[in-house]
């Protein structure tokens, strides 16, 4: 399976999601289960882009230019409090990701540091995506480094499926409390799980070349979406 199926599966699950986040009373929660495999997936791509590019300062670059772009259409339709600064979207975590990667190799190259520069990368961006509670916070950083610092393929895949049930670590403890988990949040796991399985079948190739369209495809379809829910519901759009 190449890098481009891969994207198109996990676009594919990021629709879903945001599908049923737009108008849940149209669309099925299991969209939202389905979604579960967007993250993990652009976050092992992320990190393969990273270890292929030869600019890593532009790559950055993009993401931080895409994560200004998508966070008015990504307020719109997840909330009508529309802020660069807080809950804001993906492309800030990935960017704070990319940061660290860079971060921590810059370090090593100019200070000969190793443990130092992954504590020196990782610290400030987690932090900063905290303070900008973005998507999936400082676990969400410390995901994209590991799967950038973790060579081998079969610890990279153990760290991988750690990373993809982090989302529910909160389910984990209730039901460990004895409280029963609604089967509707079982299900997410399982969609998450599924990432693991896809991503294994990745047999290293680029695929088809569509770089803008990846970056595209989440700014223009989170607009579409509130377009379609201010002509549906008005404001405000949740």
């Amino acid at each position: 399976m190449t890098a481009f199926t891969l994207k198109i599966i996990a676009l594919t699950a990021m629709l879903a999601d945001h599908l049923y986040v737009a108008f849940p009373d149209v669309f099925p929660f299991w969209f939202r289960g389905i979604g579960r495999l967007a993250y993990p997936i652009f976050v092992f791509l992320l990190a393969e882009g990273f270890r292929h590019t030869k600019s890593p300062e532009k790559f950055l670059m993009r993401l931080l230019a895409f994560a200004v772009i998508s966070e008015i259409p990504y307020d719109l339709v997840m909330r009508n409090d529309i802020s660069f600064f807080a809950n804001t979207n993906i492309f800030y975590t990935l960017f704070l990701g990319g940061m660290a990667i860079c971060l921590c190799e810059r370090l090593k190259e100019r200070r000969g540091w190793q443990t130092m520069a992954v504590i020196a990368a990782i610290f400030p961006t987690a932090m900063l995506a905290e303070f900008l509670t973005a998507d999936y916070g400082g676990m969400g950083v410390l995901f994209i480094f590991i799967m950038y610092a973790i060579r081998p393929k079969t610890p990279r895949l153990v760290a991988f499926g750690i990373f993809a049930l982090s989302q529910f670590i909160a389910l984990v403890y209730v039901y460990s409390m004895g409280i029963k988990i609604p089967p509707k949040y079982v299900l997410m796991m399982v969609f998450a799980l599924a990432s693991i399985p896809l991503v294994f079948m990745y047999n290293g190739e680029r695929g088809k070349k569509a770089k803008w369209l990846f970056y595209w495809a989440y700014p223009v379809h989170l607009t579409a979406l509130a377009v379609i829910a201010v002509i549906v519901n008005g404001f405000p759009l949740i």
